[in-house]
């Protein structure tokens, strides 16, 4: 029997997808799916299973696939969540070595004499001793281990937020609050390294690669799973809000990234389509592909997602499921748009 036979999948609704005791919180990636409803797919799914995440964001279901043995594969655009995804399932089993790395990076950064400071356009967000405390661990940035990395990046988040008053919210940037709050970054980075120091065993691959182009570097027929939640139409900019500090700190040119990411309504369908080719080609005979998306209200049209995506995919369709948005912000949007939203998952098998 395969590792895809005889899966009846049942999935509920959940009162609230909140889990603050979560490696998850280490960044405030917009968008992502909530860990909790993550794992209630990925423990129905057969244990030493591969499972694909072809637009895996930070990481969430990669990680949460790793505690029930699952040889998971994520890939992403957007270089950020590709740091931060690797950071979460390359979390060394020692704390002792993360934390001598973190005290002699900090211990490097306060004795440079020469550095760069960041674009005016990041720092105008911190108090200037906060961004030279920043602009000294940025230069070391390449060298840090991915959870290190992942971790520097969620504090620089966090002492943004802290500069201004802490008026911003954890995912949103707001009005610039001056005068700014002096926030120890050092301190800061100490404190996320040992908040999110959650190791477990590792069998997972991240990729910086186009989901349109998956056959390049991931083997034809070898995915048992496909469970991902894909960008949706023009909803989000992924390389908006904190992540465009931060592709300003690192010097990335964020306008070049954000054109090759997935997320115009007028080439997504196209996008998608291309997507879909590249599943059937990497997905086994008998695969599962799960995708969790959700109604999008274009040009004052309510678009179901799983109906247009039904209406691209090349599998045969095994299962749709419909519920409402429930304990989530998106009531707030709700509201304002004037919808009643539902979030659909479809199951297909090729």
């Amino acid at each position: 029997m395969s590792q895809t036979e005889n899966i009846e999948f049942v999935i509920k609704e959940l009162t609230s997808v909140n889990n603050p005791n979560s490696v998850h919180g280490i960044y405030p990636y917009r968008g992502k799916i909530s860990a909790l409803d993550a794992d209630q797919i990925l423990k129905q799914i057969p244990e030493g299973s591969v499972v694909l995440d072809p637009f895996c964001g930070s990481g969430t279901i990669v990680y949460e696939g790793l505690k029930y043995g699952h040889k998971t594969i994520g890939t992403d655009l957007n270089p950020i969540a590709v740091f931060l995804a690797k950071g979460k399932v390359n979390i060394p089993d020692s704390f002792d070595s993360i934390q001598s790395e973190v005290i002699a990076l900090i211990e490097n950064a306060k004795t440079l004499s020469k550095y760069n400071m960041v674009k005016e356009s990041a720092s105008k967000h911190f108090h200037e001793d906060t961004i030279d405390e920043i602009s000294r661990v940025s230069v070391f940035f390449e060298s840090m281990s991915d959870y290190v990395k992942a971790c520097f990046l969620g504090t620089i988040c966090l002492t943004a937020r802290g500069c201004n008053h802490y008026m911003w919210t954890s995912s949103t940037v707001g009005k610039d609050i001056n005068p700014k709050r002096y926030i120890n970054f050092y301190e800061k980075l100490i404190q996320k390294v040992k908040k999110h120091f959650y190791p477990l065993n590792r069998n997972s691959a991240i990729y910086e690669l186009d989901a349109r182009k998956l056959s390049e570097k991931i083997e034809i027929e070898s995915v048992d799973y496909v469970f991902t939640s894909p960008p949706y139409f023009d909803c989000l900019d992924y390389t908006a809000y904190y992540a465009k500090i931060i592709y300003d700190i690192l010097d990335f040119d964020r306008i070049k990234i954000r054109e090759g990411l997935i997320q115009t309504f007028k080439e997504y369908e196209l996008d998608m389509k291309l997507v879909f080719e590249e599943l059937y080609k990497v997905c086994k005979k008998g695969a599962k592909i799960i995708f969790v998306v959700g109604d999008k209200k274009i040009h004052g049209k309510l678009i179901n997602g799983g109906e247009f995506f039904n209406s691209l995919s090349p599998f045969k369709n095994v299962k749709f499921l419909e519920r409402s948005y429930t304990g989530t912000s998106s009531q707030v949007f709700d509201k304002l748009n004037d919808t009643k939203r539902k979030e659909q998952i479809v199951i297909w098998e090729k």
